[in-house]
């Protein structure tokens, strides 16, 4: 007697369909001939046994699975679970799978990639991280495509979809700048990032354009803390500071705090300060702050486009353009 509470197996499908288990598995990878009447007798008994074929065990005999594979290297910044929360619903809609790699420091996505592809995944979408080109081109070897989310790369053979970047640091230059901040500086995050090197190199830009040097640029990474920290350490050696752009909410929240709390600073009085992203932080009363966000569901629609239609044979790079949202901090 079948367990109700367990879930049919291929082998309850052949038993009922009166097949061979060996059809059957024909049948789910779509590989090899199924003769119409047992394709017919396969489907009635899948629709008796509410049987769903297990997506791993699909991808393992026909070689491509129907899963996604979301690689990411930061789980803490509020911005990321919002951006993974929108991407699984989409993909869920789609019907396709998701899996979830960590690719979080001392680990890299060169390290987790192999475990990615023994999955036979169907794409692979990597955020808050980047890849060498040896490991694009292990990707490009087993036909799997790739993509980066909010990120570029120099390695070939990968699409990348990311907001404007560079666009966003010359938003908030021409703000601070109108705003009446001349005496600028600006926190970045992690180093290696593409997102925040290009809202700085869009920034100084901008400001040159304005006859208008940056005073001073520091960076580490995405965090309430680095920003707090930042921002002690700038004025520390640059008190005559009236405007900061953060290379995110987070840093720009942690900035806002020091520069009340432990400088006595007024804001937008003395400083002005722009973030990027439009965190939820952003928003709160504590902090009202001015900021670039970045269009998520246009990101994720281009990224999920080029991620299931694209040609890997001729990468892109599409750049999305931010908007500025205006409040109290500048």
């Amino acid at each position: 007697m079948t367990n109700k509470h367990k879930a049919p197996t291929q082998r309850d499908v052949a038993r009922v369909a009166g097949v061979s288990q060996a059809a059957v598995s024909r049948w789910i990878s779509g590989r090899g001939y199924v003769a119409s009447d047992v394709r017919e007798r396969i489907l009635k008994a899948v629709a008796e046994l509410n049987y769903e074929p297990h997506p791993l065990a699909r991808g393992l005999s026909s070689g491509q699975s129907d899963i996604i594979a979301i690689v990411l290297s930061s789980i803490t910044n509020p911005w990321y679970p919002i951006v993974l929360n929108r991407i699984t619903h989409v993909l869920q809609a789609m019907r396709l799978q998701v899996l979830l790699f960590n690719a979080a420091p001392p680990q890299s996505v060169d390290d987790v990639l192999p475990s990615v592809l023994r999955y036979r995944v169907k794409g692979v979408l990597i955020t808050t991280a980047s890849l060498s080109s040896k490991a694009a081109l292990m990707c490009a070897e087993q036909g799997v495509p790739v993509v980066l989310f909010n990120r570029s790369t120099r390695a070939g053979g990968v699409h990348s979809v990311s907001c404007d970047n560079a666009d966003g640091g010359r938003m908030a230059a021409d703000t601070l700048v109108r705003a009446g901040a001349r005496k600028l500086g600006y926190i970045g995050g992690l180093q290696e990032a593409s997102t925040s090197a290009d809202r700085q190199r869009g920034f100084v830009s901008q400001l040159a354009e304005w006859g208008i040097d940056l005073v001073a640029a520091i960076d580490k990474e995405f965090t309430y803390d680095w920003g707090f920290e930042a921002t002690l350490k700038l004025f520390e050696k640059h008190p005559q500071i009236d405007g900061l752009f953060c290379a995110d909410d987070e840093i720009g929240s942690g900035a806002v705090d020091a520069l009340r709390y432990r400088l006595n600073k007024s804001i937008p009085g003395e400083v002005k300060v722009i973030g990027f992203d439009d965190h939820p932080v952003a928003s709160n009363a504590a902090y009202q702050l001015t900021t670039i966000r970045q269009p998520v569901d246009e990101m994720i629609e281009n990224a999920l486009d080029v991620l299931l239609n694209g040609d890997m044979a001729s990468p892109s790079l599409r750049l999305l353009k931010g908007e500025l949202i205006k409040r109290g901090s500048a």
